[in-house]
């Protein structure tokens, strides 16, 4: 009976028991909340912190590898593992973006610095088959890859000084180019972003960032800050997003900041997938200190995967910020013309943009030189877009 019986816990602090139907795979209800300032944000219920047990069971199934991850349902018939569910049950959910867990009700023996995975070694092995699609039997899910978020090929490592680095492939090899070149553009402009390193993994081309938290922060991805959204209109977007923010103890001028930092960013390398959960906050589990997370996730930027006669500086459909019902319709030019200080970039510094782009694109020999040469052009005639945008918006 005990096992039907959970507790979500934060660290070494309870917040939440709750009853669990395992073979459905589903939370049939809240028992009782211990800790209300510790419930996660995806639990929420019409913006309050009142889990119910769908709130918990859509909370607890989105940290498990999503089924659109590449190569996932190869890898799980090859592995003869049941479904993601079964390997989030097995793993107690832990993982390397957030602080949370789930034991069974009776086992208070178990503790947070015997389990977690920020000081704890893990197996790499079910991460090398999700990261290649392929595998033998693998029973083993003692490993943050079981809640790693994303569609494209990933896995957790550990390097030999310790550190937990995450590496990432693509679906048109270019994208960890992309990682790369967003943050050394983000370097020359003074925005905060993640670091990138090329690297290679199982033969591929990828993406490598060490973790960016600390063993007592969790990252809250604006797709769960969005449960304590208000209601609004489209062209609200950005205010509603912004008063989530302070609403959580991010002050209005940092949160102005750190999105005028990936709007001005996404829209200079033209990424298309700056979506919810591709940005957020950084919270410290014990003190609640909230602050912008750094910019991350910049993959899908210049013209990934099209063809040379398709890129070009035309409008087109940007994300987090729609100003129509689905997000139809072109706004990237919208969502620039919506910053608020443009006196923090050094504009002069663009110039340098193509060149840094050329340099990085150069070292992936997969790459087309038609297709760098006509990024780095179209780069070239961006610059000055943007420049007028900013002029209009000083004249506004």
């Amino acid at each position: 009976m005990a096992d039907r019986f959970r507790v979500l816990m934060c660290r070494d602090h309870p917040v939440l028991e709750y009853e669990y139907f395992a073979t459905g795979g589903y939370a049939l209800r809240a028992v009782r909340i211990f800790d209300e300032s510790r419930i996660p944000l995806g639990m929420y219920v019409d913006g309050r912190p009142e889990p119910d047990g769908e709130s918990i069971t859509s909370w607890w199934r989105g940290r498990g590898v999503p089924v659109t991850r590449d190569g996932l349902s190869a890898m799980l018939a090859a592995g003869g593992i049941e479904s993601t569910g079964s390997m989030l049950d097995r793993s107690m959910g832990l993982s390397l973006s957030d602080q949370y867990w789930v034991r069974p009700v009776d086992r208070d023996d178990l503790r947070w610095r015997d389990v977690n995975f920020f000081h704890n070694d893990f197996d790499e092995r079910l991460g090398r088959a999700l990261f290649s699609g392929h595998s033998s039997r693998i029973d083993e899910v003692n490993t943050p890859d079981v809640t790693s978020a994303g569609d494209l090929p990933k896995r957790w490592i550990i390097g030999e000084n310790g550190v937990r680095s995450l590496i990432k492939a693509g679906r048109t090899g270019q994208e960890p180019d992309n990682e790369r070149i967003a943050y050394l553009i983000a370097g020359l402009l003074g925005i905060d972003h993640i670091e990138y390193r090329i690297g290679r993994a199982q033969g591929r081309r990828v993406s490598v960032c060490d973790e960016m938290l600390s063993d007592r922060e969790e990252l809250i991805p604006g797709g769960q800050i969005r449960r304590i959204f208000r209601d609004g209109r489209n062209d609200e977007r950005r205010t509603i997003w912004l008063e989530a923010c302070e609403r959580l103890g991010v002050d209005r001028e940092t949160g102005e900041r750190a999105t005028d930092d990936f709007l001005f960013l996404d829209f200079l390398l033209r990424n298309t997938d700056r979506h919810y959960n591709n940005f957020g906050l950084i919270r410290d589990v014990e003190s609640l200190a909230v602050r912008p997370a750094p910019i991350f996730d910049s993959g899908d930027s210049l013209w990934n995967g099209l063809e040379p006669d398709m890129i070009s500086n035309d409008d087109y459909p940007a994300k987090p910020f729609w100003v129509d019902d689905w997000g139809d319709r072109p706004n990237a030019y919208h969502q620039l013309a919506s910053i608020r200080n443009w006196d923090r970039y050094d504009l002069n510094a663009l110039d340098a943009v193509p060149d840094i782009v050329r340099n990085q694109l150069a070292t992936n020999v997969r790459m087309s030189p038609i297709i760098v040469d006509a990024i780095c052009a179209t780069l070239s005639r961006r610059i000055p877009l943007i420049r007028e945008i900013r002029d209009r918006s000083h004249a506004a």
